[in-house]
């Protein structure tokens, strides 16, 4: 019985790293950018948001209300930040599947030719 040979492998890696760079390189493109004025906006609303959930009855001094803003701050830059890095690990992944299969392929070649 003889070794199965594997020599599909490299260009199904191949197929899998062009779609995953293709994918998450079409949305690193498409990402927006964000400025500091969408970002404070966006935590205004956060804010807001969290305040009416917690009840207009219950009234904040302004000292809690800065702290309570600045940890929304923080979150909402976190979620952009995790976005960015969910997005650079795709493609991360797929362009080293790509290198990958790319030296596989010429590998082989080489040892077709000895």
């Amino acid at each position: 019985m003889s070794k199965p040979r594997l020599t599909a492998l490299p260009a199904v890696l191949f197929l899998v790293g062009l779609g995953l760079s293709l994918h998450y390189g079409h949305a690193w493109w498409r990402m927006p950018v964000y400025s500091e004025e969408d970002i404070a906006a966006s935590v205004e609303l956060n804010l807001a948001m969290d305040l009416q959930r917690q009840g207009g009855s219950t009234r904040q001094d302004s000292a809690s209300l800065e702290t309570t803003r600045h940890q929304v701050d923080q979150e909402v830059r976190a979620a952009i930040a995790r976005d960015r890095e969910d997005i650079l690990r795709g493609l991360a992944a797929g362009t080293t599947a790509l290198l990958l299969s790319l030296c596989h392929m010429l590998w082989l070649r080489r040892l077709a030719g000895r």
